[in-house]
């Protein structure tokens, strides 16, 4: 997604760059809905309107020296030259980046946790208490008892999940 958010930045930069005889298309292939940006016209392809207003795009690689940073270079035919983003963040920057990633993982981990700890107590040990439209041998009990045991197989994969994402963090 990165990739795709520089290639968008550099494109509306050269389209920019090149004045108002520039002109950008918008494809998104029917098949996959992959969204591609470019100069060049094509069937299916939706004209996008530069009327001079786009402000800079920040790529988030490189510090803004007050000019538009580009980190990917671009060609005529709105492809990269060499296919890869420049992958230039300094020390500082890549620390804060990581403490960041900490930070949201653990905060996701509390939500799952916490979300998990909800689901267990409706489940009352495997025996949820019935609603008070409910049997417990009713087909709308067992539908919410199975909605229950989906919900909370989920929020454990998650808990999971995250508590392996962080792991690899620290590495």
């Amino acid at each position: 997604m990165n990739m795709q958010f520089s290639r968008i930045a550099a494109i509306f930069a050269v389209a920019l760059a090149n004045g108002a005889s520039a002109q950008i298309y918008k494809y998104v292939d029917p098949v996959t809905g992959a969204v591609e940006y470019t100069n060049q016209q094509r069937k299916g392809a939706q004209k996008m309107n530069l009327d001079g207003t786009l402000s800079e795009i920040p790529t988030g690689n490189r510090k803004s020296n007050g000019t538009a940073a580009r980190s990917v270079a671009v060609s005529n035919s709105g492809n990269a030259s060499n296919g890869k983003p420049e992958a230039v963040v300094d020390s500082t920057m890549q620390k804060t980046r990581d403490g960041t990633r900490q930070k949201v993982l653990a905060d996701e981990l509390a939500s799952e946790e916490k979300a998990l700890q909800e689901i267990r107590l409706q489940m009352n040990n495997g025996r949820p208490l019935p609603m008070a439209d409910e049997s417990v041998g009713s087909a709308k009990y067992i539908d919410r008892v199975k909605q229950l045991e989906k919900t909370q197989r989920h929020h454990e994969r998650n808990v999971a999940a995250l508590k392996k994402e962080i792991e690899l963090a620290r590495l």
